[in-house]
Order: C-alpha cells, then structure tokens, then sequence
C-alpha cells in the first residue's frame, strides 16, 4: 500500500496552512509550561507522553507538502514524542527560550516535543507544539491527558480531528500547482536572534479583586489586562504615547464550533486599536477594549477574519509573500493571549499542578511583545516573550491592576 493513499490523512486548512507557510520565515511553535507537585520518575512522565500520543492522533503526523500544492497532514507511526531530560536547576524560562529558537521540522513527525525538568517531588514539564497541529486552549487539554496518564488512568483514542473549513463548510482550497519543498533560510536567520522570556503570578488576592471589579466595571478580566498593558507599556516606551496602540487578541472559537477538548486549531483573531487620546482610565479603557472584541463572540463576528485568510492562502504565496502576509496582518505591538480559567481541577491523584505558564510564543515581528495568560489555583499568571522586550513590563501591569483597586480597597 502506497503512503499517499494509506497514510495522507487531509488536506490542511487554511489556518493551519498559513501557520505552517509563516513557519518558513519565523518559528511558528510555542510552549506551555506547568509546575507539578509529587512523586514521579522519568520513565512514568516517557510512558505518559506515549499514551497522549495514542489519544491524540494529530501528535502523529507530519506535513507532507510534496503530495500536492496545498499541503496534507500524513500519518506516521513508530516517532514517539521527543523528550528532554533537564538538570533541575536549570530555571525554565531559559528552557522555553530555546525551545522558541528550536525550528521543527514538519516533513518529520512528530510535530511536537517535551521537556522535562525533573526532580523526584516535583517537575517542571514544557509541552513544545508547532502550531499547524494546535493551538494554545489544544496544550491545556494535553496537559490534562498528559497528567491524567501519569497518574494511572486510561486514556481514550480520539478521531482525527477536522479543520475548521470542514465545520464552517467551506469548499476545500482547490489548486493545480505542484508540491513544493520550501526553503527555511528565513527562520533559520530570524532564530538567531535571542529570545527573552519572563513570567510572573499576581496573588489569589489581587487576581479576586479584579475578577471583582471587572464584573462591577462591566467588564472582562481580558480586556483589564489588555488595558493595562497599554498604559504600562506608554510609561516604558515613549513610542506607544505617539501613536495608537494595536493589540492582537486570539479568540478561542471551541465553544462557537460546539468542539471539546481535541488537539487542533480553532481560533480567530480580533485587533483592537488604542488611539493616543484614550480614556485615561484603566477601567474606562477596559470597557473600551471589551466592546470592540464583542463581535467576536459569535461566529459571525469572526468570518471576516477567516475569508481573509482563506483568500490569501488561495493565491499559493510564497515564503517571501507569506512573511509579507505575516507583517502586514498580524504585525501588532502586543499579543494577548488569554487561555483563561483552566477548565480542570489542578489535584491529579497525588500529583497536583501548582502552576501553568502559556503560551510561550512570538509571531515573527522585532517589536512585538506577547503576553500569554493562564488563570489556575485562583492566580493570574503571566509570562512575557519578545525579541526586544520592555524592561520591568509585568512588574508595572501588576502595578496599574492593583492602583486601578485602590477605591475599592479604600471602600473594604
């Protein structure tokens, strides 16, 4: 039996494809990364690992981009997930920026790896995945499974899952072009820049009052943070004061799509620009922000977003034009990454999660800052990547949440 016809799974969607076409010219992986209290060994966190990979079938594949001119998802058996043994006391920022630096390879599965910071009673683990295969709500679930397994549990094989052009019905990217072996001499010189990573956890106490004061402003806790990071980052960078801010906010569409818990993409995006005379007042600014993404919480409000990119991936851009596509499209000056509440107790057996840090990840711009947030144990937590990043940024977003409290504490 031929591969093609035994092993070619799917034709890639259009977002998955436009991750794996950007990837050419910047690294398109990220990391989410968990601390977790109890007794293990190395080899149970191997035997794990190998049974997320039975349950997802996406940790299986690679990109075969030779089939066709629109590249397919093949199914490879035989490559379990890579994994790397750390020293434990090796900080794992430091780990999650090489990782950032580390291209994979998508003509070889599979397309995601691990790290393992190990200590007998505790770890740190760092799940690595390129972003064809999922998105950042996708690494919560692993994490889950991954966990669930090292605790002893079964874990239920998943179908392969759709792209979301096959659940918006969309008629598949049709083209006659042949298969192409793209060079990756662009990522290779943009990973030569150093990559910073820095994290920080806002007490049970504060992340309360703000979940409080967010639902008294009429608000959301998202659109607070994004607020504040606009206000921070003017007092670092006096660029941010002389022209609108744009910030770039992933929307998990899961829901919208009635999808649970498998490994795949299934976002959209929603920009919100802050122009130089905005409110100066973190929470009237909140409100503002949180009114511009309400489109989004239909499926309507993100089809715009998705035509666009279903029309750029249709004129079977090159390297060179899809970092175009890239600069022009999703060049704003911040990235907030929300994966919200993680939707699972944190207590695994005896093994229990004191800490989820994600996503790592940059988009492939020298300016831009990312700020991925995870909420778990009642604590907001937030780490910081870029290229070139604002010096002391988390340190004054914690600072303009706790001011912007100052009343309501007074009031208490």
């Amino acid at each position: 039996m031929s591969i093609r016809s035994a092993d070619i799974v799917r034709p890639l969607g259009v977002i998955e494809e436009f991750l794996w076409l950007f990837d050419h010219s910047s690294p398109k992986q990220f990391c989410l990364v968990a601390e977790v209290d109890g007794h293990t060994t190395v080899p149970e966190w191997r035997s794990a690992l190998d049974a997320l990979q039975e349950r997802h079938p996406m940790l299986s594949v690679c990109i075969d981009s030779t089939y066709n001119r629109v590249p397919h998802f093949r199914r490879v058996t035989g490559q379990p997930i890579p994994l790397r043994i750390i020293n434990a006391d090796t900080p794992w920022e430091r780990e999650a920026e090489r990782e950032i630096r580390t291209l994979f390879e998508p003509a070889k599965a599979p397309l995601a790896r691990a790290v393992l910071i190990h200590q007998p009673e505790k770890s740190v683990i760092i799940l690595v995945l390129h972003h064809s295969i999922g998105d950042g709500i996708s690494s919560v679930f692993l994490l889950r499974d991954l966990l669930s397994a090292l605790a002893g549990q079964s874990l239920e094989r998943l179908e392969f899952p759709p792209s979301v052009d096959d659940l918006l019905d969309v008629k598949p990217r049709i083209t006659s072009k042949p298969g192409v072996n793209f060079s990756y001499a662009l990522a290779e010189h943009c990973i030569e820049k150093p990559v910073h990573v820095k994290s920080a956890m806002l007490s049970p106490q504060l992340t309360q009052k703000i979940q409080e004061r967010a639902r008294k402003e009429s608000t959301t806790v998202h659109a607070a943070l994004c607020a504040a990071i606009t206000v921070a980052g003017r007092e670092i960078d006096q660029s941010w004061c002389t022209k609108p801010v744009s910030i770039f906010s992933p929307v998990n569409i899961r829901g919208l799509l009635r999808l649970q818990d498998q490994c795949m993409d299934a976002f959209s995006k929603a920009s919100t620009l802050v122009e130089t005379q905005s409110a100066p007042n973190l929470w009237e600014l909140a409100r503002f922000i949180s009114t511009s993404l309400a489109p989004f919480k239909k499926l309507e409000g993100n089809q715009p977003g998705f035509e666009a990119i279903y029309e750029a991936m249709s004129s079977d851009m090159s390297v060179e034009e899809g970092a175009q596509f890239n600069r022009a499209a999703f060049s704003e000056d911040v990235m907030v990454s929300n994966l919200g509440l993680v939707p699972y107790d944190s207590a695994f057996g005896k093994l229990d999660i004191k800490s989820v840090w994600a996503p790592v990840f940059l988009r492939g711009h020298d300016p831009e800052q990312t700020i991925g947030v995870a909420t778990i144990n009642g604590s907001l937590h937030l780490v910081h990547t870029s290229w070139t990043p604002m010096p002391g940024l988390l340190e004054r977003i914690e600072r303009k949440l706790a001011e912007s409290l100052l009343p309501s504490l007074v009031e208490t």
